[in-house]
């Protein structure tokens, strides 16, 4: 059987080429008609879905919140550790048999102090404690009650030394003889044999007036010393009469009054005593409570007795 084939017949259609186009058109419209009903049908599943980055922000200050206090708590078990070592060593070392005080050094200007006074006054407390354990403020409490201690501090010295710097009290006087008196009016006292020849000048007076013969001292000294005479002794009685002794012996006699007048006095009229032309006698004490002249004793120079061959004179001031 023979087929023909016909073109250009009216019978069939062709193809349209602009069908292909348009049902891709459609499947991508679909497409994205799909996308959009999944994520509405998304959104409406999950309605919390827009809270999600404040949600990371909570879970974030929790992991920060945890971490700060897991922080927090290994530095306390340290702190807690390092406490626990320090008072374990601490404890061990305050044992009596532990870093025993085992060396004394001694300090500062001293005249008085040996360091065996220093030595029995700390062994009178007993064994010296530990570095640890011993309180400084008993051995200076102890070196204090040193009549001639004015000032003490003590410390310790890493790992067994004892550090005690003195300041003495420095006499100007003896004062009623077994007594010394400073600068400030303080009376203390010293052994005799350690004295030597510190504090030469002798003040005596009743009980409460050493203050008052101390100022009259500082008034009356540099007058006799710019005059080129030297004060070896100063009296003063219960009714606060003056009387001085000079360091050839001559006693002056001052009262209680007008002291700096008299003894103005005193030092005009000496140059004419001195050239006295009996050399037998030796002037033994002016008396200078009259208010226009003086009295004056001699004594004899042969039988060196003070109150033989005594002569009183009266002489107008000039």
């Amino acid at each position: 059987m023979n087929f023909k084939l016909r073109q250009g017949s009216q019978g069939v259609k062709p193809m349209s080429v602009d069908r292909l186009p348009d049902e891709a058109s459609i499947r991508r419209q679909q497409s994205r008609n799909l996308k959009g009903e999944g994520y509405m049908s998304q959104a409406a599943r999950n309605p919390h879905l827009p809270q999600t980055k404040k949600n990371k922000e909570e879970r974030s200050n929790g992991d920060r919140k945890r971490k700060q206090f897991g922080g927090l708590l290994f530095l306390l078990i340290i702190l807690a550790t390092l406490f626990l070592m320090a008072w374990a060593i601490i404890h061990w070392m305050k044992g009596d048999d532990r870093l025993p005080l085992s060396k004394l050094v001694v300090m500062g200007e001293r005249h008085f102090t040996t360091d065996d006074d220093i030595r029995q006054a700390i062994l009178a407390l007993g064994s010296p404690g530990s570095f640890m354990k011993q309180d400084v403020n008993v051995f200076q409490q102890q070196i204090e009650r040193l009549p001639w201690i004015k000032q003490v501090s003590v410390r310790k010295q890493w790992p067994d030394e004892l550090k005690i710097h003195l300041v003495e009290y420095v006499p100007i006087a003896r004062w009623n003889d077994f007594y010394l008196l400073d600068n400030e009016g303080k009376i203390f006292s010293v052994p005799l044999t350690r004295l030597g020849n510190r504090a030469p000048m002798l003040l005596y007076g009743p009980e409460g007036t050493e203050h008052d013969l101390l100022k009259g001292y500082r008034a009356i000294n540099p007058i006799l010393a710019s005059n080129n005479f030297t004060l070896k002794m100063a009296q003063m009685s219960a009714r606060h009469s003056w009387q001085l002794v000079l360091d050839n012996d001559v006693r002056l006699e001052l009262g209680r009054n007008d002291h700096i007048e008299r003894l103005q006095r005193f030092i005009e009229l000496y140059p004419l005593l001195e050239k006295q032309p009996d050399n037998n006698k030796k002037l033994n004490y002016i008396d200078l409570r009259y208010d226009t002249g003086v009295a004056v004793g001699w004594s004899s120079i042969l039988s060196n007795q003070p109150n033989s061959h005594q002569q009183q004179i009266q002489a107008k001031q000039p």
